[in-house]
């Protein structure tokens, strides 16, 4: 779960280390039910705990970042999988 999750956020990112999304926006896909959801929950604390993603307050929300760890990852994810994705 914590590779989908991660996918997920770098997806959502488009692979960019700069940009920071709210959670709503790459969790959506994991909503299907209660414990999927919380699975999902606890795969990104795991990967904030990891250092491959950071979490930073704004005013209204949190959102999420890579981290170079965490793009790295998701390059490696991409190439061996073929995700589709452009990665920068």
């Amino acid at each position: 779960m914590e590779r989908r999750v991660l996918t997920s956020i770098c997806q959502a990112t488009n692979s960019s280390k700069s940009a920071h999304v709210p959670k709503p926006y790459f969790m959506k896909k994991f909503q299907q039910d209660k414990r999927t959801k919380k699975v999902a929950e606890k795969a990104l604390v795991s990967l904030i705990a990891h250092g491959y993603v950071s979490l930073h307050k704004t005013r209204n929300e949190m959102t999420y970042q890579l981290t170079d760890t965490g793009l790295d990852v998701c390059r490696e994810i991409f190439q061996k999988y073929g995700k589709g994705i452009k990665l920068r």
